[in-house]
């Protein structure tokens, strides 16, 4: 029997040492409700569960900022709508005053209203505000721009960007090998020589044309060419000489000499040739044998417009992009660029409207057609992205549910089991404390030798 090492005081005290360490993590833990709450608890399910914390905060603040952005398109939408309806009010005063039982003075009184309405659209342009960012006033636009001067290649006007994350500065565009493709479908005129017709006005479309022939006599050598434009608009109509050999008809050199009955011709004017296109002198996509129809090609995220004054040369313009970015994801490039075009009476060509005669009353009813489709386009695009973004906020909402439950099973206590663990810690702690009691008691055997 020894007295200066009680091994079993010892076992004891080791088996209750550590049975009251584990009281206190199941204590912890049913009072902070998680399963981990420091690195040691789960150093590899911590790490991961951080992870997860950071995707779960950045889905809710994308949440909130996806709201914020259909706010801002709400606010923009609501004064196009409220341009919709003067723009309609204006053309409606242009129907008005194009008839001619009106006066000089009441057509006085209608420019009046016209006049007011246009400046309070571009008021609603200048004004319009979401958290003080201006809307309407082409600050939040995509475009390009370039001078007289700058357009080597003979574009018919600056390119469109056709994306909103088209990056911006100052681009430059060449041209070699260009030229002029026309095709023909003919439907029974005996015009089937493409080579026989040519564009001849300046600043010609490209794109289709249709030449009708009616009322053809080969007696007298005779028929009525009309001949329509890419938009199905008359361009012009002749009665013709079919003893010649050609004659111009609506900008458009016709082999009328070739006519051998009543029909039509399609005719197709495409642009031809190479086309590079670079940023900031370094090159972004090069086309070789590039043709076009309707007088439009994409390059680059741009769309370049041709008409028949296409030529060999080199175009520099300026892209600026100010569209707004929305950050929709919780994560770097989980971004959706939001484009808002200028709005005033100059973008939208209606500045100058005047209804005084019938004659401008008249050609303004064409400006605000043109003018309400523009804004119709603007309202549509926002109607569309506003979609997308009521999308993404249920999206959002769905991933963030899924995450955080996943990260709520690393991270997360079950309070049953740890209640359950802890019960039985804690009988366990209880009789180790009975045990170790005993075992002090083993050493006093030694007196009954001692006496």
């Amino acid at each position: 029997m020894k007295i200066n090492s009680n091994i079993q005081a010892l076992n004891a005290y080791r088996n209750l040492n550590q049975n009251q360490s584990q009281v206190s993590k199941n204590l912890e833990k049913l009072s902070s409700g998680l399963r981990i709450n420091r690195a040691s608890d789960d150093a590899a399910g911590l790490a991961i569960s951080e992870k997860m914390r950071s995707q779960i905060r950045g889905l809710k603040q994308s949440e909130r900022n996806s709201m914020d952005g259909i706010s801002l398109m709400q606010t923009s939408e609501g004064a196009m709508q409220e341009m919709h309806s003067m723009l309609q009010r204006m053309r409606e005063l242009s129907v008005q005053a194009a008839n001619d039982s009106n006066t000089e003075y009441d057509r006085g009184q209608i420019q009046k209203e016209i006049d007011e309405l246009t400046k309070e659209i571009d008021s609603i342009s200048e004004k319009t505000e979401f958290n003080t960012k201006k809307l309407l006033d082409g600050s939040s636009a995509v475009y390009a721009s370039m001078g007289e001067a700058d357009n080597g290649a003979g574009l018919a006007s600056s390119p469109m960007p056709e994306d909103t994350d088209i990056k911006g500065g100052n681009y430059t565009l060449d041209i070699n090998g260009a030229g002029i493709n026309i095709t023909v479908n003919d439907n029974g005129t005996d015009m089937d020589d493409a080579s026989e017709f040519e564009l001849t006005e300046s600043n010609m479309p490209l794109g289709d044309y249709k030449v009708e022939v009616e009322d053809y006599d080969s007696t007298n050598e005779s028929a009525k060419v009309t001949v329509y434009d890419t938009d199905g608009n008359e361009l012009g109509s002749e009665t013709v000489d079919t003893s010649e050999d050609a004659t111009e008809i609506g900008g458009m050199t016709i082999p009328v000499g070739s006519i051998g009955s009543n029909g039509s011709v399609e005719v197709t004017a495409e642009a031809a040739g190479e086309m590079t296109l670079s940023l900031e002198e370094e090159a972004i996509e090069t086309i070789a044998g590039f043709d076009t129809k309707n007088g439009k090609v994409s390059i680059g995220g741009l769309e370049i417009p041709f008409d028949s004054d296409i030529d060999n040369g080199t175009t520099n313009f300026e892209v600026t992009n100010n569209a707004l970015a929305f950050q929709i994801g919780p994560n770097s490039d989980q971004q959706v660029m939001v484009d808002i075009p200028e709005l005033d009476s100059e973008e939208l060509g209606i500045a100058d409207v005047d209804v005084t005669t019938s004659e401008g009353a008249a050609a303004a009813l064409e400006k605000f057609d043109n003018a309400i489709n523009q804004v119709s386009d603007a309202r549509a695009k926002l109607g569309a992205v506003q979609n997308r973004f009521e999308h993404t906020v249920n999206n959002l909402q769905v991933t963030h549910e899924n995450l955080s439950s996943s990260e709520s099973r690393i991270r997360d206590a079950d309070m049953a089991q740890e209640m359950t663990e802890f019960t039985r810690n804690n009988i366990i702690n209880q009789s180790a404390t009975a045990m170790l009691a005993q075992a002090n008691q083993m050493p006093q055997g030694v007196l009954q030798l001692l006496q």
